[in-house]
């Protein structure tokens, strides 16, 4: 199953397969001389401290895999040696059925152009352990035929497709990430209201059920809350009265805290967001509505984040609105042309979120509301992304 897993992680190349290693590759132990069973799912023994690289040469085999030589480094069958010539190197010998003395050798140098795209946490010998199961199994695949399959040349072109789309999407990225401290300053100084942050206290009353167990009314929460809201504008304490808003509820939960904290600007649902920033210290919101019950706020300071504390998140903003900017000329110059008869007319085609359409793009805490969202304790990563114009 864990050998499954690899494989099949392995398959994606550059789209996480190297995560999957971390997650899922075979590190237990094996007794103490007993060698590692290239391919075939075994767990490997721990190995001393990788040597210096100069102890090792670029060209000197650093994996050596017996009995598997159908298919080179590249993915591409080799290529059996004509009669009465030798194999120029053991990794140019013929099938395995026919010599089934035949290895395949992996230099360092061959090795470390894979450990590039890996992330350099993960243990050279745990990413050799996933590599020979890869190269086992695709040794397999040119023995079966695989290669020849009609759909093969398809999968590899669409693969190419997307590595194409990947790797000019982290070029456009890194592109985009080199921003400048004068970009930086710049931004902040035109956008003072963007890094406004203020400290709250917050009451918070959830919605009661329809009916009691016993088939009384429950408590009116909405009639709660404007009570609450007036004690905590004529200067009541925050904690009692968060207290006391359970109890009417008869809620046997413990109150959350009142103290809300410090909140700047995307960290909260934008209906909330809306009312707390247009407030000034010391006042108090109106009786805010959301999935789960009401919300009260109270501001107690208001302040600017200075730039020094803000400047990381500047550049994010600069680094995903520069990135979306390139990704709109990009994409504005191409002009699609659908055959309607064929795909059927736009107007009638599947909306995102609808029965048959693509997948919403839509954040977590919107598509899927829950308590702490719709409170504001925790914000979708996606509010706080997107720059303010």
């Amino acid at each position: 199953m864990i050998r499954s897993r690899l494989l099949t992680s392995f398959l994606a190349i550059s789209m996480g397969w190297v995560i999957a290693v971390a997650q899922t590759a075979p590190t237990s132990a094996k007794p103490a001389g007993a060698s590692s069973s290239a391919g075939q799912g075994t767990a490997v023994s721990p190995s001393p401290s990788p040597q210096p690289e100069s102890v090792v040469a670029a060209d000197a085999p650093v994996i050596t895999l017996n009995g598997v030589c159908e298919v080179s480094l590249n993915g591409q069958p080799k290529s059996a040696p004509r009669a009465g010539t030798a194999p120029k190197a053991p990794a140019a010998a013929a099938s395995s059925a026919a010599h089934p003395d035949c290895k395949t050798q992996i230099t360092r140098a061959e090795f470390e152009k894979l450990t590039k795209i890996v992330p350099a946490n993960i243990p050279r010998r745990q990413i050799a352990t996933t590599y020979v199961q890869f190269i086992t199994a695709a040794n397999e695949g040119v023995k079966l035929g695989v290669d020849k399959d009609p759909d093969f040349s398809e999968q590899l072109a669409v693969m190419r497709l997307q590595l194409l789309a990947q790797a000019a999407e982290r070029k456009l990225r890194t592109e985009a990430s080199n921003v400048s401290d004068a970009d930086i300053k710049a931004y902040y100084d035109q956008n003072p209201t963007a890094f406004e942050e203020v400290t709250l206290t917050r009451i918070f009353v959830p919605r009661s059920p329809a009916e009691t167990a016993g088939g009384q009314t429950a408590p009116d929460s909405k009639g709660i809350a404007d009570n609450a809201r007036q004690q905590l504008a004529s200067g009541g304490d925050p904690d009692k009265i968060q207290k006391t808003v359970f109890e009417q509820l008869k809620n046997t939960a413990e109150p959350p805290s009142t103290k809300f904290g410090a909140k700047r600007r995307g960290t909260m649902p934008p209906a909330h967001e809306q009312k707390i920033f247009s407030l000034k210290q010391g006042e108090v919101s109106e009786v805010v509505q959301d999935t789960v019950g009401y919300v009260i706020y109270r501001v107690d300071a208001k302040q600017e984040v200075p730039l020094d504390q803000a400047k990381e998140q500047v550049k994010q903003r600069l680094t995903q609105q520069r990135l979306d900017d390139a990704r709109q000329k990009i994409m504005g110059a191409s002009k699609a042309e659908y055959n309607d008869a064929y795909f059927g007319s736009e107007a009638s085609a599947p909306r995102p979120g609808q029965p048959g359409g693509p997948p919403t793009l839509k954040p977590k805490a919107e598509a899927t509301p829950n308590p702490a969202a719709a409170t504001g304790t925790n914000p979708s990563p996606t509010q706080s992304a997107n720059p303010k114009k």
